[in-house]
Parts: C-alpha cells; sequence; structure tokens
C-alpha cells in the first residue's frame, strides 16, 4: 500500500507538472499572439496617421490648385472684359474712320466734279481765245492774232492750244514779211514740238522763210529733212517740185 500510494502521488505530481507546462506554454502563445497583435495595432495607427496626413495634404493642394483656379479664371475674366472693351472702343473708332473716309471720299469726289466742270470751262474758254485768235489770223489783223495767241502761251502753256499758238505766231510774222522773226519762231516750234501735230507744214514754213531772206542752201537743207521727217506730207511734195 505504501508503494501504491507513492507511485499515486508520484503520478499526481507529474501529472500536475504536465499541466503547469502546458499552462505556460499556452500562456507564452497568448502573450506572442498579444504582442503581434499590438504590433499590428502599432503599425495601423502609423498608416492611419500617414494617410491622414496625406489626405491633409492632397485637401491643401487641392484647395491651392482651386485658388489659382479661381485667380485665373477671375484674371481671365478681367482679360476678356478688356478684350470686349477695346473691341467695343475698335469699332466705334472703326465706325468714325470709316464715316470719316466716307465724308472725304464725298469731298474729293465733289473736288473732282468741280475740278472737272472748271476744266470743262477751262477747256472752254482757251478753245474761245483760240478761235477768237484765229478768226483775226483769217480777217488779217494779225497784230490781234498775235496778241490772242501769246496770250494762250502765257496763261495756259500746258495746253495742246498752246502748240498751235506759237505756229500761228510764227505764221502772223510770216504774213507781216517779218521774215527773220517768223525764222525765228519756227525755229522754236520745231525745237519745242519736234513730234508736234504742225511739225510737218512747220519745216515747209522755215524753208519758205529761207526762200524769202533768199538762203537757198538754208532751205535746201531744211526741206531735205522734211522729207527725212514726212515723206508722205503734202508740204515734202511741194518742197520737191520747187527744189527741182
Amino acid at each position: 500500500m505504501h508503494k501504491n500510494g507513492i507511485f499515486a502521488l508520484s503520478a499526481a505530481v507529474l501529472a500536475l507538472t504536465n499541466c503547469t507546462h502546458l499552462t505556460m506554454l499556452r500562456t507564452e502563445e497568448l502573450r506572442a499572439v498579444r504582442n503581434h497583435v499590438d504590433s499590428l495595432n502599432t503599425q495601423l495607427t502609423s498608416l492611419q496617421k500617414e494617410i491622414h496626413a496625406k489626405q491633409n495634404e492632397n485637401n491643401e493642394l487641392l484647395r491651392l490648385i482651386r485658388a489659382d483656379q479661381q485667380v485665373k479664371f477671375n484674371e481671365l475674366d478681367r482679360r476678356i472684359s478688356v478684350l470686349e472693351s477695346n473691341l467695343s472702343e475698335s469699332q466705334q473708332r472703326l465706325d468714325q474712320i470709316g464715316k470719316q473716309t466716307w465724308d472725304i471720299k464725298s469731298h474729293w469726289a465733289e473736288k473732282a466734279r468741280e475740278d472737272s466742270m472748271q476744266q470743262s470751262m477751262v477747256k472752254s474758254e482757251i478753245a474761245r481765245l483760240f478761235q477768237v485768235a484765229y478768226d483775226d489770223f483769217m480777217a488779217r489783223r494779225y497784230d490781234l492774232a498775235i496778241s490772242g495767241f501769246s496770250d494762250i502761251r502765257k496763261q495756259y502753256p500746258q495746253s495742246s492750244e498752246s502748240e498751235e499758238a506759237q505756229y500761228w505766231i510764227a505764221e502772223s510774222n510770216y504774213a507781216r514779211k517779218k521774215y527773220a522773226t517768223a525764222e525765228q519762231l519756227y525755229k522754236e516750234y520745231i525745237k519745242e514740238y519736234p513730234s508736234g501735230a504742225k511739225i510737218c507744214v512747220a519745216l515747209y514754213k522755215l524753208g519758205k522763210t529761207y526762200e524769202r531772206e533768199k538762203k537757198v542752201k538754208a532751205r535746201n537743207m531744211v526741206w531735205n529733212k522734211l522729207q527725212q521727217r514726212c515723206p508722205e506730207a503734202e508740204e515734202t511734195l511741194a518742197a520737191q517740185e520747187q527744189m527741182k
């Protein structure tokens, strides 16, 4: 009985020892799990803080972006307003310029009409003066003819009648038998109007003037020039007949 009791006690102690050891193992495992959970919680808290900080940073960045966009939108609105104002002002200026241009065109059109009327009146006056002087020439009032043709030369030197007047002044002096004066005037016509309407007859009459002055060589030289310049003219045929 004594041995059995010892054995039973030993078994009980062993069993208790095994139970205690198992309990300690379980306690270690629980402690390790708790430590791991605490570590995870610490990491989670850190991540949450980091995420929160990033969110705050992103929110601030978004706020700044929105603020910057608002400033830009406001500036854009201001510029658009300025452009619209400038466009309106430019349109007003264009309208003013258009009106001024129209006024100027109207003014110059009116002036052109007035100038045209004035030119027409001037031409009419020149034609009238020329006709009066020519009528005096045909009536053998040579002094009056010379005076009338000379007035045309002085007052209207750029007119076509001025060229004609130069010739008829020479003719008037030829008709008055003032051959030296006529010679000079014919020469002046030929020099001033080398392609003039009266160039052929002026060359012929210059030759006739030399003939009157008994300058036969000079006459022949001028009439040879006449043949070169005006080979088909009536004056050339007349000169050729007289040179035979």
